[in-house]
């Protein structure tokens, strides 16, 4: 064995090294973790190292940064590590060569004891101030086009959490954050707006994960949150916090990286989960999941709205669930002493002093249960109520064990009981006579919906006055028979409003054609057969709309006494006491429906004639106002609205009337004066004769005059004659005019 003898010189050299690489180690050992943040975004940097101070890296000359790292009109952010004294430094660089002239601001908080302004760009500048009080400190900043301007601060220690605040005036388009290699740095973009935060730290922190599943759960299903894939790179994750409503405040906390919560809202919710290692440090993850409606919608049906005492109506729950369910109950609360029979129990179990259901087996996602039970209501006598009407509530809850909910029933829950009930549900609920010599009944357990044999029992009670069933002698008018038109056609329930549609345009015309031109009723004349024909006068009405309309109803006001004959109701109802009509079915879009109808005046009608005064009205006006139950909205029938009565012709409709064979008025004749018209008057003004059924009229120059002019130009006596006789090529076409749908004559 051979000792080696070392020298004083050389133990000195060897203590040397071993110190020297002490230090580098120690300085390697202070290194520590570096993040920046904005926002959500984190990113692990490392510092850009050079054994060169700040200040030299910095190479301040001819007023501009010389780090190679400037950007024209880019801000450009780095830590820097002198790898001499180990210190680190924030460098923040403004534009560069080829950029345009800039000012900027930035506020920095957080700032650590013993840090300041390294380096000061521009001292000289008078648009640059500088402030230091740590933890705050602020710079303000403006430079010329094609220059630069920044800072450096340092150092920055080694548990440190730094904000920046910028305000980039002009000047600057981009902000990024350099870090890694020095010859080949990576970037990290940042906006110009968000707050930058720079932490260092001794003890690299945790890296948090988080995912969920199913992604898309429902109310109350359980949701499994993981964070398994989360990390410490230099040490132990000790503890997990979850936020599972977003709000930053941690609903629990595990030691194990999976959990699991139910949502009982639906909605997107987004949860978060704090990792902690055991040296303190931290790290957040979120993770957004979508909460679907709960997965079972549970519907009670109540056959009717108001039940009288004694009697028994139907109640349906629908049970449908969209995922498997296990453990199922139903258990429905009904006031005291009603009476319950089960109809159908979907094969649950069924306990009739506690009104439950239980289901032995799996209801499986995708089909529907339904239950079925009647309901007696006690006597008036037995009723836990001193008067009438009152309400009563029917709730109820499903209960399942896995997935475990609880949720009311939903739908229908009130009946009224009453003494009588609404003409709309007698009418759902009716059971039409099959003869004249039976009664109608009323069956509370059918459905709220009006069937067609019931809307048809309903329009001959409207038309005869008929009292409705267990109305206590109500009868329907037209407003409700059209609304129960509406009610069936639509096949909607009477215990709901009627659907919701937009006005249309209702068109409504009616055209007048009297036995004498003009709209004249006369009275008192007999025709060839003996008999009255004068008095009598044809209506026609054409109704049609721009959408489909929904109980249509027309409603006539004539004079008392005036006697209406139908000739043509076009699948309407008439009411003869009212003069009334009802269309009990949809009306169609564009359908022009056609109502005729014949109108006879008693022939002592009081006749009233025309004043001088512009206030004057005729008691012989026509008035009728057309609407619809759905869309609920009405107008006035249009067109023609007055006949004038009198017992009297003018000369000059008599002379259009005047049969020259019989020597006698016939008003069955055109309103066209003919040539042997003409020599018929000629005559009566050549003998200053009376003209028959004119009340004392005689043919005068001007009205011969006149009589020749309606026979040349061929002109109905009931139109103005022309101005002036034009040339038939002459006659320019008047430009059409939006006509209705064709609807037909008489």
């Amino acid at each position: 064995m051979k000792v080696r003898k070392v020298s004083p010189y050389g133990l000195f050299l060897l203590l040397a090294l071993t110190l020297c690489l002490f230090a580098v180690g120690a300085v390697a050992q202070q290194q520590g973790f570096y993040q920046v943040s904005q926002g959500e975004t984190r990113v692990q940097v490392t510092p850009l190292e050079s054994p060169s101070s700040a200040a030299e890296f910095y190479n301040y000359s001819a007023s501009v940064a010389s780090t190679g790292f400037e950007e024209a009109n880019g801000a450009v952010m780095f830590l820097y590590r002198d790898t001499t004294s180990g210190q680190v430094s924030l460098f923040v660089l403004l534009s560069g060569p080829g950029g345009g002239a800039g000012t900027t601001s930035i506020t920095l908080s957080g700032v650590p004891d013993g840090a300041s302004f390294l380096v000061q760009d521009d001292t000289f500048d008078f648009r640059d101030t500088w402030e230091m009080t740590p933890p705050s400190a602020s710079a303000s900043l403006g430079w010329n086009d094609g220059f630069s301007d920044g800072f450096v601060l340092g150092p920055l220690g080694e548990d440190s959490e730094v904000t920046l605040f910028p305000q980039f005036s002009s000047g600057i388009q981009t902000v990024k954050f350099l870090y890694g290699s020095r010859t080949a740095p990576s970037t990290m973009f940042l906006n110009l707006i968000d707050p930058v935060i720079i932490s260092a730290a001794t003890n690299m922190p945790p890296t948090a994960m988080l995912s969920a599943t199913p992604l898309e759960p429902r109310i109350d299903e359980s949701v499994t949150f993981d964070a398994s894939g989360s990390f410490d790179g230099d040490g132990t994750i000790v503890t997990y916090e979850w936020d599972f409503n977003g709000d930053g405040l941690y609903d629990q906390s595990t030691t194990t990286p999976i959990t699991s919560f139910a949502y009982t809202t639906s909605g997107l919710k987004t949860a978060a989960v704090r990792v902690t290692d055991a040296d303190g440090a931290s790290a957040r993850a979120t993770f957004s999941v979508f909460i679907e409606e709960l997965a079972v919608t549970v519907t009670r049906t109540i056959s009717t709205m108001t039940a009288l005492p004694g009697t028994t109506f139907l109640v349906v729950v629908r049970i449908e669930p969209e995922m498997d369910l296990v453990g199922v109950g139903l258990e429905e609360d009904l006031p005291v002493g009603w009476q319950v029979t089960p109809l159908e129990n979907a094969g649950a179990a069924f306990k009739r002093a506690d009104v439950q259901w239980v289901f032995i087996d799996k209801i499986r996602a995708g089909t529907t249960k339904v239950i079925t039970y009647e309901v007696t209501v006690p006597p008036a006598e037995q009723l836990i109520a001193t008067t009438l009407p009152v309400c009563f509530d029917i709730t109820g809850v499903l209960q399942a064990r896995s997935p475990a909910f609880e949720m009311p029933v939903e739908g229908d829950n009130t009946v009224e009981v009453n003494d009588t009930l609404s003409i709309f549900t007698a009418i759902a609920h009716l059971v039409p006579r099959t003869s004249v010599d039976l009664d109608d009944g009323i069956d509370l357990r059918l459905s709220q919906k009006i069937a067609p044999d019931q809307l048809q029992r309903a329009i001959e009670m409207w038309q005869y006055d008929e009292p409705v069933p267990w109305t206590q002698g109500a009868t329907i008018d037209l407003f409700t028979m059209k609304r129960l038109s509406a009610y069936a056609y639509t096949c909607t329930p009477v215990d709901l409003p009627l659907p919701l549609v937009p006005e249309t345009n209702i068109h409504a015309v009616r055209t007048i054609a009297t036995p004498v031109p003009c709209n004249n009723v006369l009275l008192n004349y007999y025709g060839k057969d003996g008999k009255p024909s004068g008095n009598t006068f044809t209506v026609k009405v054409e109704i049609w709309a721009d959408q489909d309309l929904y109980g249509v109803g027309l409603a006539e006001d004539l004079p008392t006494g005036w006697r209406v004959i139908p000739i043509q109701n076009d699948g309407f109802y008439f009411k003869r006491s009212a003069i009334e009509w009802v269309y009990p079915s949809k009306l169609p879009a564009g359908e022009c429906k056609i109502i005729i109808y014949q109108v006879e005046v008693p022939q002592t009608a009081r006749i009233e004639m025309p004043s001088g005064d512009p206030c004057y009205t005729s008691s012989n006006d026509l008035f009728g106002v057309v609407d619809s139950a759905l869309p609920c909205q009405d107008v006035e029938v249009t067109g023609d609205s007055a006949v004038d009565i009198s017992d009297c012709l003018t000369v000059i409709v008599a002379i259009s009337r005047w049969d020259v064979e019989h020597d006698t008025i016939d008003i069955t004749l055109s309103d066209r004066i003919s040539f042997q018209q003409v020599q018929r008057a000629i005559a009566f003004w050549l003998e200053d004769e009376v003209v028959p059924r004119t009340c004392g009229g005689v043919v005068d120059y001007e009205t011969l005059k006149t009589i020749v002019a309606y026979w040349l130009t061929g002109t109905n006596i009931c139109e103005p004659l022309p101005a002036s006789l034009i040339e038939e090529c002459d006659v320019q076409p008047e430009p059409c005019a939006p006509s209705a749908p064709e609807c037909g004559g008489y």
